[in-house]
């Protein structure tokens, strides 16, 4: 039996195994002659015939027909199973899932799921709130109060989610969801794109919006873009033209100040959420919109995982029988906070990495590579190689040998890949 974690978001559904494999696709669906592309594919196609690009579908997941069906698409639901038939298959066809999905979904949302999961030949273990999930092994250094208050701030293509936890004797628990809706990634990506237009415009008389070719290209740059201005408060944007390349500077503060109106939508609702004394998190998604959540607060990024390791951690909590499944608001922590049980684990469990005198962090997950004569870590660039943590233990996984084998590590193990090694080590 084999079991894959789905996290249901549009901006980036975050999809991961036993294993320790993880991918992230887009809720972006595109129609062509033969069918239906979800994904990047489809996303990297968007603005170049916008009348077959969707991406409204899983926020407005439901059976109501579309305004313009075809003999392919009916309503929502049959591009949402498009996308779960590609994940499914993406992820090797585990024979067993659990969906993490935000609050934003309703009731009738989350049967279309069932039911679209049960066209397909896997079988749901259980559904859980995704903010609950990602936050159900986050350790605060905050140690005044045994009962601790959460906000989680998610971003969606369309909305934003406000998520109020409560954390109380291990158990940590959905309290409350605000939504904030027409305001997501789409949103700031437009004004951002048209403010970068507008420049290349009034320097070279060049618009990349113009045309579909254009103004898809400048879509597919805009991300790497902005993961620059995540380390910086300025980069190069440059683009092809039929003239030839052009190149000039983004400047963060400019792109924030194009979302002024926007920010304070988002500012108001932070406002009315967030209590003194509240822990303040957010997922991975907020770094799509660098500056966007310094504007708030300080917040505490998660890790791209966290949700789907928090539901592989708690796997055995969000089990539910087939016929009373429910969207699970609550969860255990794993880990007792008894000085026997946690001095246990610590002891025998590898944090890091020791290769050329160097200790590298592990992490939730971390990828490695032979390229040349070294070896090459990351905990972002995924590879085919990886180390990774699954509740207490910590697993081996190597596509190139067996890609269904998980070997356990242990404390001081070396590990060799071709001519180099290097050793599983502990740092305190």
């Amino acid at each position: 039996m084999s079991l894959a974690i789905i996290e249901i978001n549009d901006s980036g559904h975050c999809c991961g195994n036993e294993m320790g494999e993880i991918f992230i696709s887009p809720g972006y669906a595109f129609l062509t002659n033969d069918g239906i592309e979800t994904g990047d594919i489809a996303l990297k196609k968007s603005f170049l015939s916008p009348q077959k690009s969707f991406n409204q579908f899983w926020r407005q997941l439901s059976l109501s027909p579309v305004s313009y069906p075809t003999n392919k698409v009916r309503h929502n639901a049959d591009l949402a199973f498009q996308q779960l038939t590609d994940l499914y298959n993406q992820l090797n066809k585990p024979s067993e899932i659990i969906f993490a999905i935000p609050g934003s979904f309703d009731r009738q949302q989350l049967s279309i799921i069932l039911g679209l999961a049960k066209a397909l030949s896997f079988k749901v273990l259980g559904l859980v709130d995704s903010a609950v999930a990602a936050v159900s092994h986050f350790e605060s250094k905050d140690k005044v109060s045994d009962t601790k208050h959460f906000v989680h701030l998610d971003i969606q293509l369309h909305q934003t989610v406000f998520t109020q936890l409560q954390k109380n004797q291990g158990i940590i628990k959905r309290t409350c969801v605000d939504i904030v809706t027409n305001l997501g990634i789409t949103t700031f990506y437009d004004d951002w794109a048209r403010h970068i237009a507008d420049k290349f415009i009034k320097e070279y008389r060049f618009d990349p919006l113009h045309t579909a070719e254009g103004e898809q290209q400048l879509y597919n740059l805009l991300p790497k873009w902005l993961e620059k201005l995540n380390l910086s408060s300025e980069t190069l944007a440059v683009l092809d033209s039929p003239q030839g390349t052009y190149q000039l500077a983004i400047h963060l503060d400019e792109l924030l100040k194009e979302s002024t109106k926007k920010i304070n939508q988002l500012k108001k609702k932070f406002a009315s959420t967030v209590k003194s004394g509240d822990i303040l998190v957010a997922s991975h998604r907020l770094l799509l919109l660098p500056g966007i959540s310094e504007q708030l607060a300080k917040f505490h990024i998660l890790k791209k995982d966290a949700a789907v390791f928090g539901s592989l951690e708690n796997s055995q909590e969000i089990m539910q029988d087939q016929e009373n499944m429910h969207l699970v608001i609550s969860l255990n922590n794993l880990i007792p906070n008894t000085p026997e049980t946690s001095n246990l684990t610590s002891m025998k469990l590898p944090t890091h990495i020791l290769y050329r005198h160097e200790a590298i962090e592990i992490g939730n997950i971390l990828y490695f590579d032979l390229q040349g004569d070294s070896l090459r870590f990351a905990q972002s660039q995924i590879s085919k190689k990886s180390i990774f943590l699954v509740g207490n233990n910590l697993y081996i996984n190597d596509e190139d040998r067996n890609k269904k084998e998980k070997v356990q590590l242990r404390l001081g193990e070396v590990i060799t890949v071709g001519s180099e090694s290097f050793q599983l080590i502990r740092v305190t």
